[in-house]
This record gives structure tokens, C-alpha cells and sequence, in this order.
């Protein structure tokens, strides 16, 4: 009877294994062509598209072999580049050229031409996002002149400059705008999408030995819906990073309050939120900003940096952020027209009834809503040393 049920066993076992898939649709790695990043741009009535290709055998550190029998000083990367009427039309043409399979999968990074996204970027859209292996989460970026450009440049310090503009992202905001913030930012109520600009840069003078290329980001990209209207340059966007409570580690500099030179602080900590008002008909949104900083550099001939004194710089940095918040909201409200603060979904969420009244008027109530911008911060440190090092005592101004 027991060696009845261990064959009963065995047979079940056996007739289990027929149930799995086994590895019928596997594909190796030396098939795949690894695309990082791409750089979208717009010749006439044609796409270019421009990927950028891990080529795992050059993906050493610098001055060494890389991993498969890679060679000193060689890139780490492949770009292919072709044109076509459609964007996906681009994939297909280009993978008549290529001996491995074009992947997607592992796309972080999309540099979008200013003059595609001053066309129009919906269609694109629909195919980076309508596809399953196409990671919504990957940054998009919008290029100052062609995006091909600066996809090619050196970018040393990096394996991929596909990677070296994802890295600058993150160290420019805590979250950086990825695909579906993008997509979601231009089906939403009350809210218009934006996206930094990366622009091509050299690492030393051009005639200096050795002279490389780089990438910067400089500023945001402004878009009403799915269309570029202006880009902002870096001060007035910092500040309205600043203001949405997003910033990074920003460093603010101000006059001394007394005295000649400038102070820089450092602001750890920043938090920002959206407060709107309605009144007789009248739309009213305070930005209430929390920061806490740091004096990181004090190059000027004031004070002895105690109690009082530091109560003086709170106040001059306050005005100072208020100040360049205020121009940041000026040009978007003024010039560019478009929402990228959020302030109409802001009284969708918090007056909705409100809302229902003034939704289909947003765009013309919008550019002469007041702003009202009430920064709170606190400086918790001012170093190692008070006082200013390198000035005598006689030179240095109290209050």
C-alpha cells in the first residue's frame, strides 16, 4: 500500500512539471541593445531621434578596461541617430541598422528639442507612455537648441550624459517632474507643467588644453498644456522651485545688513504651501514658505554674528526670498501666462464649490490674482566663528 501511494506521488510530480512554462520566451543579454536615454527633436516635418546605447564592454572606469574587454579611454556608449516622419517610425528605421533588439525598459532619461516642445509634445507622449516598458517614472527634460547636442557632449564625470542630466535633476529638486508627473500636470485642472532646461556648457575655457564639453541645467521650461511658451532663466526659477517647497539645499545670498560684502546661508530645510482666498469674486493665494538655514560663508565686515545681529539677517532674508519669489511669479503670472505653481488646484482642493464657479474663467482670472508671499526662516547656525576672519576688530561693523 506504501509503495502504491509513493508512486501515486512520483506520477503527480511528473504530471506537474508539464504545467510549467519553462523558458520559452528568455532573451540574452548579448541580444539586447540597452537604450539609457533618448533625445527627441524636430527637422521639418520629421523626428529625430537620438539613443543613447549602453555598450557593456566599455563600461569600465576611466583610464581602465572595462568589463568584456573594453579599451582605455573609449566611451561607454552608442548613439544612434536617424529621422523619420513619426517618432515610432524612428525605432524601426533604426533597428534596420542595429544587430541586437532596441530595449527600453531601462530608459531613464528624455531630452525633449526646444523647438519640438514649442510644437507640441502630445503625440510623443502618447507613445512613451501607452507602451508597458516604457518607464513613466524617467525624467524629461527639455534642451536649449537641439536635444541631440547635448545627449553627445563629454560629460566626463559621468558614464552616460543621459545620466549626468538625471543626476543634476535630483541635486536641483527633492522630486524632479518624471513622465507621469509631466502627463498628469497637463490633464489636470488648475495646473500647468514645467520642466528644467538643460543647455550644453564647457568644463574649462575653449581654449584652454584639454577643453570638454558639459551639461548645465539652467532654468525651466513653461508649458501650457502640451506646448512650450517661454523658458525662465535660473534665478527667477530657483525661487519658484523655492516657492512649491522643492528645492534642494539652495544657498541665498544677501547684502550685509551693515558694512560691504555678502553673506551666504544655506537652507537645510524648506517647506512651502498653498493657501487661496476668495472674496467678493476677488481670488487671493498666500504662499506660506518654512525654511531653516545655516550661514555658510560670511564675506563681508559685519558683526559678531550673536543674537541680535542674527535677528537682522532673518529679516534680510526674508525680504530677499520674498522679493525674488515675487519677480518668479511676476513673469509667470504676466509674461508666460501659465499656472506651474498650482494655484487653480489649489482651490480645486481646498474651495471646490469656489472652483465650479471660476474653472471655465482660470485663464483670465488667473494673471491678476494676488500673490501673497509670507516666508518664515530661521537660522540655526552660523559656524565655527562669529566673526568675520580676515577682519581686524576696528573694521568690523555692530549694530
Amino acid at each position: 500500500m506504501k509503495i502504491l501511494i509513493k508512486y501515486r506521488a512520483v506520477i503527480a510530480l511528473i504530471l506537474c512539471t508539464s504545467l510549467l512554462s519553462g523558458c520559452w520566451d528568455r532573451e540574452e543579454i548579448n541580444d539586447i541593445a540597452f537604450v539609457i536615454g533618448i533625445a527627441v527633436d524636430k527637422e521639418g516635418d520629421n523626428y529625430r531621434a537620438s539613443q543613447q546605447i549602453a555598450l557593456p564592454g566599455q563600461s569600465g572606469s576611466a583610464g581602465s578596461e572595462g568589463g568584456g574587454g573594453g579599451t582605455s579611454g573609449n566611451k561607454s556608449w552608442f548613439l544612434l541617430s536617424n529621422t523619420a516622419p513619426t517618432l515610432r517610425e524612428t525605432t524601426l528605421v533604426g533597428q534596420k541598422s542595429l544587430s541586437r533588439k532596441i530595449y527600453y525598459a531601462h530608459r531613464r532619461t528624455i531630452l525633449i528639442g526646444e523647438e519640438l516642445a514649442r510644437e507640441g509634445v502630445a503625440s510623443m507622449l502618447d507613445l512613451l507612455t501607452r507602451y508597458p516598458l516604457n518607464r513613466l517614472s524617467a525624467l524629461p527634460v527639455v534642451t536649449r537648441g537641439e536635444a541631440y547636442k547635448v545627449i553627445d557632449t563629454d560629460a566626463p564625470i559621468e558614464k552616460f550624459p543621459s545620466e549626468m542630466v538625471r543626476e543634476l535633476c535630483f541635486l536641483h529638486m527633492r522630486k524632479p517632474r518624471s513622465l507621469k508627473t509631466f502627463v498628469d500636470s497637463i490633464l489636470s485642472e488648475g495646473i500647468d507643467p514645467f520642466l528644467p532646461i538643460a543647455s550644453v556648457s564647457d568644463s574649462v575655457p575653449k581654449d584652454w588644453k584639454d577643453s570638454k564639453t558639459n551639461i548645465k541645467l539652467d532654468g525651466l521650461a513653461i508649458f501650457k498644456k502640451d506646448k512650450l511658451v517661454g523658458m525662465m532663466d535660473k534665478d527667477p526659477a530657483d525661487a519658484l522651485i523655492l516657492a512649491m517647497g522643492e528645492a534642494n539645499a539652495p544657498e541665498v545670498m544677501i547684502k550685509a545688513p551693515r558694512g560691504k560684502g555678502d553673506i551666504f546661508i544655506k537652507l537645510n530645510e524648506n517647506n512651502a504651501s498653498l493657501h487661496p482666498h476668495i472674496e467678493n469674486g476677488k481670488v487671493r493665494i498666500d504662499i506660506e514658505l518654512y525654511a531653516k538655514g545655516v550661514v555658510v560663508d560670511n564675506e563681508s565686515n559685519y558683526g559678531d554674528l550673536r543674537e541680535e545681529e542674527i535677528v537682522r539677517i532673518n529679516d534680510d532674508i526674508r525680504q530677499k526670498i520674498k522679493a525674488d519669489i515675487e519677480e518668479g511669479v511676476h513673469l509667470i503670472q504676466k509674461k508666460f501666462k501659465a499656472d506651474i505653481l498650482g494655484m487653480g488646484r489649489s482651490i480645486h482642493q481646498q474651495l471646490p464649490k469656489e472652483w465650479k464657479k471660476i474653472k471655465d474663467r482660470w485663464d483670465v482670472l488667473y494673471p491678476d490674482v494676488k500673490v501673497e508671499i509670507v516666508p518664515h526662516v530661521l537660522i540655526e547656525n552660523v559656524g565655527v566663528f562669529n566673526k568675520p576672519i580676515g577682519v581686524v576688530e576696528e573694521d568690523i561693523v555692530h549694530d
